[in-house]
């Protein structure tokens, strides 16, 4: 039976506590991955996913970091290796956005979505480069969105910011895969999270947006998760500079 095997491997989940990130965090426990779940403002959350993994026979960690903050991510990448001795994959989930047109979109604002969307992107694939290089081998992950490619997910600021995130990945695809690092971005639509339930809270709006997906159904974080999970693991080992869209076929109807 072939499956999903990442024993032996660590992870960092960037913003692994709620939303995408704790179903990437789940799915990477179940395949066997030590897990280092990332957060800034969810400590409770983080705390009670570490023991949701630790009591299913899984092994994780919660690690306070301001993304956006080098020296933080440094601090943090240190701490994961300080403990389990290496760090073998790297996911780029943590995003914020807010819904603003460009009329309403403020500098500070834009400046903010970018500290996260971008700088925390970079930050975290800076920090691990090196420690991969001399590991030989590693893999990123980075989660993009749908917006990148069809201009939504709550305004140009967002949508800039996980545009950009495309080129960064099949840079770095170019750049490190020579170098046995692999780097792959994942695009999903409308998941299941709490931003969901604030920007839609009527049923009968979260019903209309069923009606544009052709699978019928809103993704779950755990979607995402199985997607990663297989890039990350040797099942994915000749995929390199993908840009996958996880949509239910919503962005191409």
């Amino acid at each position: 039976m072939i499956q999903i095997d990442l024993k032996g491997k660590n992870v960092l989940v960037t913003g692994g506590a709620r939303g995408i990130g704790k179903g990437i965090s789940k799915i990477f426990a179940k395949a066997g991955a030590r897990v280092a779940i990332n957060y800034n403002a969810s400590a409770e959350k983080a705390n009670r996913l570490v023991k949701e993994i630790v009591d299913n026979s899984g092994e994780a960690i919660a690690i306070k970091a301001d993304i956006g903050r080098l020296y933080e991510v440094d601090r943090m990448v240190n701490q994961v290796i300080k403990k389990w001795g290496c760090l073998d994959i790297l996911v780029n989930n943590a995003g914020i956005t807010t819904v603003d047109s460009i009329d309403t979109l403020t500098p500070n604002v834009w400046d903010e979505i970018m500290k996260i969307n971008i700088y925390g992107t970079y930050n975290c694939s800076h920090c691990v480069t090196s420690h991969m290089l001399e590991l030989g081998e590693g893999v990123i992950i980075n989660i993009s969105s749908t917006g990148a490619i069809t201009g939504g997910g709550g305004g140009p600021h967002y949508a800039a910011s996980k545009a950009a995130m495309i080129g960064f990945t099949r840079n770095l695809s170019k750049d490190l895969g020579p170098r046995g690092i692999r780097v792959n971005a994942i695009l999903p639509t409308i998941i299941e999270s709490d931003f969901l339930l604030e920007r839609y809270p009527n049923k009968d709006e979260r019903d209309e947006l069923v009606k544009q997906i052709p699978v019928g159904r809103i993704g779950l974080p755990e979607d995402v998760g199985y997607l990663a999970a297989f890039m990350a693991s040797d099942l994915g080992s000749y995929m390199t500079g993908e840009v996958v869209t996880l949509d239910g076929g919503r962005t191409y109807k």
